[in-house]
């Protein structure tokens, strides 16, 4: 009678263990490194320190959409970077946002999935705007 209560038991903690374990994030540093993301505009790539916890540089290039002043085979293309080493965003429980105003705002929201393997959001590039994912 024992024998059978120590393998409920046991049994039990196996399936805890195994429910929890769909419940857990990967670490951040799964995030680290190029990520790629592109919507009907343009293209960039959105560079995560070894931490996995920021964004230290976004490259970007996009032409005119239809909805701009300005259209056609005009491509725009640039570096968002702080000389200072500062990060241009931190990644908080997955999340980002980074906004650069001027003459025309260009915006990156995204958010990773908890397997670090996945990540997703919305790009604003004056009046451009589309969806975007990027999937390693």
């Amino acid at each position: 009678m024992n024998n059978r209560k120590a393998l409920h038991m046991v049994m039990g903690l196996v399936l805890m263990a195994w429910f929890l374990s769909g419940c857990a994030s990967a670490p951040p540093e799964t995030r680290a490194g190029e990520w790629k993301g592109s919507t009907d505009f343009g293209e960039f790539t959105l560079f995560v320190d070894s931490s996995g916890t920021a964004i230290t540089e976004i490259e970007y290039s996009f032409q005119s959409c239809s909805k701009a002043i300005i259209s056609g085979g005009v491509t725009f293309s640039g570096t968002l970077a702080r000389k200072d080493g500062v990060p241009v965003a931190s990644i908080d429980d997955g999340k980002f946002t980074v906004e650069v105003k001027g003459i025309a705002t260009i915006s990156f929201e995204g958010q990773f999935n908890k397997a670090g393997t996945r990540a997703s959001g919305t790009w604003i590039a004056g009046a451009c705007s589309g969806k975007w994912t990027s999937t390693r």
